[in-house]
This record gives C-alpha cells, sequence and structure tokens, in this order.
C-alpha cells in the first residue's frame, strides 16, 4: 500500500482515523502500532516478524544499557546495533556482494536473490540512533514497548523517512492531545504533498524512463533526461515528506523537516544542509562525529568526510553506483572546504548557485543508472559522443503536458526568491484551500494511471 492509491486515501486513512478518534487516548498508540503493522503487512506479510524482532530487540537492549555500567554498558551497546545492523546488510547488500563475487569467478556456486524488504534501512537507523542515544544518556530508555514500537513502526515515516529520531517524539509518544489546529495543518501538507507527487513529481516520471532507455544519446538528451529527473527525484521525496510530516501532526506528533529548499543552493556545503536532512544530520552525529569529525586535523577530517559520505551514498542502494555518488559529493564538501581554508575569493551567487547545480545533476545521472553500463552510456552522451542535439525519440517524449511540469516545477523551486511576496506565499506555502484543490486535481489525476512507487522505498 502507498499513500498514493485509492486503497489508503479512501480506505485506510478514514478507518484509521475515525477508530483512533473514539479509542479512549491511553489505547491510542496501540492504535497507531495496530494500523501500522496491517499498513506494511498489506505489502509483505512475511517480512512483518523481522521488524517487530527488531523493535522489540531495541527496546529489551535499551534497558539493557541503562540498567548496566562499564564494559557490561558497551558491551550492551553494540549488541543493540550490531543485530539491527547485520540484518540491513544480510538484506540489502548481500544480493551485492554475491553478484560482485560472481563478475569476478570467484566460485561461490548458485545464489539465489534475498528479496529486500522497504524501509528497512529507515528502520534500522531509527533503531540505532535511539540505542546510541540512550548510552549516551541523552534520551531515557522507554519502558512501554508500545510506545517504542509506536515509534519505530508508525506508518506516516515507516517505509520512505524522514529518519525519525526517538528524542524528537519521545514527550508527545506519552501525553498528547488532540489539536485543531495541528490536525489541520497535518491534513494541509498531506494534501500538498500528495499533490507535489502524483502531479508534478509523477508527471515527469515517463520523461526520464524514455532517456535512461536510449541506446545512444545526445547531449540534449541527457541534459533534458537529467533535468527532469532533477525535479521528478525532489518532488517525490519531498512530496512523501510532507504527507508522512502531515500524517504525524494529524496523530499530534511531529516528524523532522526534512528539505529546505535545497535546489537553491549556493554551494554543495549547503545544499547537504537542505536536502534529506533527517539522513545527513543522522550521518553527521552518528557516523562522521563518531569517527573523529573535525577533532584530528584537517586530513583526518577530509577523510572522515569521504567515508561518511561514501557510506551514505551506499546506505542508498546496493549497487557499486551508489557509492561512486556518495564519494562524488565527499570529494566535492572536501573542495569546498579547501577552497574556503586556502582563503580564495568568494564566487558571486549566480555563478555559484549554477556551479553547485550543476555537480548536483551530475551526481543525480550517477544516482539514477541502474548500474555502471548505464552511468557510462548517460555520461558519454553528456560529453557530446553521440551528438549534440535532441533525437527523435526524445522528441516524441516531451509532450506539451512533460514541458509544462518542467515550467511549473522550476516555478515551484525558485518561487521563494519571487519578489512578489503574495506570488511567493501562494506556491511556497499554498494555504488550505489551495491545498485542497491541488489534492482534488492529484486524485482525479491519479485515477487515470498506474500508481508509481515513491523512488526512497527501494532504499
Amino acid at each position: 500500500m502507498v499513500f498514493v492509491s485509492d486503497s489508503f486515501v479512501f480506505l485506510f486513512l478514514p478507518l484509521f482515523l475515525l477508530i483512533y478518534a473514539i479509542v479512549p487516548a491511553r489505547c491510542r498508540n496501540a492504535t497507531i502500532l495496530v494500523f501500522s503493522l496491517i499498513f506494511y503487512g498489506w505489502w509483505r506479510f512475511d517480512f512483518l516478524p523481522l521488524l517487530i524482532v527488531i523493535a522489540c530487540w531495541s527496546w529489551a537492549t535499551g534497558l539493557w544499557i541503562v540498567r548496566s555500567d562499564g564494559r557490561e554498558r558497551r558491551i550492551a551497546l553494540l549488541a543493540a546495533i550490531g543485530a539491527p545492523l547485520a540484518s540491513l546488510i544480510w538484506f540489502k547488500y548481500a544480493n551485492l556482494l554475491a553478484e560482485t563475487l560472481l563478475a569476478l569467478g570467484a566460485p561461490i556456486g548458485s545464489w539465489t536473490a534475498v528479496p529486500l524488504p522497504i524501509g528497512l534501512s529507515f528502520f534500522v537507523f531509527g533503531a540505532i540512533s535511539y540505542s546510541v542515544d540512550v548510552f549516551r544518556k541523552t534520551v531515557a530508555a522507554e519502558p512501554n514497548l508500545v510506545n517504542y514500537a509506536t515509534y519505530q513502526a508508525m506508518f506516516g515515516h515507516l517505509v520512505a523517512g524522514p529518519v525519525v529520531r526517538y528524542q524528537s517524539v519521545a514527550e508527545r509518544l506519552t501525553s498528547r492531545s488532540f489539536n485543531l489546529s495541528e490536525f489541520t495543518e497535518g491534513w494541509r501538507r498531506f494534501m500538498l504533498g500528495f499533490a507535489l507527487k502524483v502531479l508534478l513529481g509523477d508527471t515527469l516520471a515517463p520523461l526520464v524512463d524514455a532517456g535512461y532507455a536510449l541506446p545512444n544519446p545526445g547531449a540534449a538528451d541527457v541534459a533534458l533526461t537529467v533535468a527532469a529527473y532533477t525535479l521528478h527525484l525532489y518532488f517525490d521525496f519531498a512530496g512523501y515528506s510532507s504527507m508522512a510530516i502531515g500524517l504525524g501532526l494529524m496523530v499530534g506528533l511531529k516528524f523532522p523537516e526534512n528539505f529546505d529548499n535545497p535546489y537553491l543552493s549556493k554551494s554543495i556545503t549547503e545544499f547537504w544542509r537542505r536536502w534529506h536532512i533527517s539522513l545527513s544530520s543522522w550521518l553527521r552525529d552518528y557516523l562522521y562525529i563518531p569517527l573523529g569529525g573535525n577533532r584530528a586535523g584537517k586530513v583526518r577530517s577530509y577523510f572522515n568526510l569521504l567515508v561518511t559520505m561514501a557510506l551514505g551514498g551506499l546506505w542508498h542502494g546496493a549497487n557499486w553506483t551508489f557509492l561512486v555518488w556518495g564519494l562524488w559529493h565527499g570529494l566535492g564538501l572536501i573542495a569546498a572546504r579547501l577552497w574556503s581554508a586556502a582563503g580564495a575569493p568568494a564566487i558571486p551567487a549566480p555563478i555559484s548557485h549554477i556551479l553547485t547545480m550543476m555537480f548536483v545533476m551530475i551526481g543525480w545521472l550517477l544516482f539514477r543508472a541502474q548500474d555502471w553500463q548505464v552511468a557510462q552510456t548517460m555520461m558519454s552522451g553528456l560529453l557530446g559522443f553521440n551528438g549534440l542535439s535532441l533525437s527523435s525519440p526524445m522528441r516524441a517524449a516531451v509532450r506539451p503536458t512533460e514541458l509544462l511540469t518542467l515550467c511549473i516545477g522550476l516555478l515551484v523551486v525558485y518561487a521563494p526568491l519571487l519578489a512578489s511576496y503574495r506570488v511567493q506565499g501562494y506556491i511556497a506555502r499554498p494555504p488550505f484551500e489551495l491545498a485542497l484543490l491541488l489534492w482534488l486535481c492529484a486524485l482525479w489525476t491519479m485515477q487515470s494511471r498506474t500508481v508509481i512507487p515513491f523512488l526512497y522505498f527501494q532504499f
């Protein structure tokens, strides 16, 4: 089940909200938990035990951590993060390792592909952050298993984030009351995210697919494809995050913002402060800083940064192209630091913005490629090895609808820069009535299309 489906909009969500509203306050977390398990089981019931075991394990080891000290406390932490991390490595990377060994001629025999449970990366990261925070004593261990499992399994963020830390919802898990203004804002955020996904993100998906299907794309083909994917990915993922945040607000839980106009960035450093904020801050706090951060000199900090971004890239998918994408951004961040440390002159804002977006879009080319062959084909096309003009298949794929969507998408991205604050406000933060109208248009549009899964489901 996905948010942009009839089964969710017309059956699951109304039923959930109705039951949630009528049950006693003490039963509301249990209601969220039960519906979350139903939501996940709708996709793959056989993976539910895995999520339940991870949640129970993290909860139990959290209590073990607070009840122990010294060496036993460190052992408890290793046990707490080791088991969930091992499950992530097995389900997400066993196939990649096996395929790599087979390609190198290693005698490993036959291999049966291991299916990847959707949302496992987000689920495991939530468990790890909870265990580490309990160990650091920045949060108290949750004594109630239902409360903790609700935090882990809440269907609003279960399958594609944002990466929610326990400390951000701990207080409201134990005590919250209905707030009409919060519920209304949550509904507005849900409708707006729904519209971004369906009307903008999904409309550009066929154009992206057409570009990546070309056997010998030209420079214009690749440029148009990457531009469409840049917007497609943003509206798909930002749309999901908006829906997730909205669903949380409807039940009184506040999830962290995940995007802050990332395509307005004027440096790669700024981009990572604005893009997938919950992940980049997680990588900083639970990987970069534990590796040593900036504490061991510049060279070591550059190494730590490169390792963090490489692992962050590989987190996105079991493909070596994701590792290279992470390294690409790691090198970009290091280059930005070297430029600043050398006292080089500041680049004018318009030029730095263009350079940053070119860097990001080249990275998206690698990010979207299914394998090395596709990445090489697209990169060769971008460099003009197959000509410069737009090919006839791509011209056929660019219909008026796609062109209009590209223009609207750019308008939405750059709305915060508009001189007219009235127009800016309506685009950057549409009022409830406009969000409702856009949502109804998205519902109508959805009836004529096949449901397109969210891109971050695969991560």
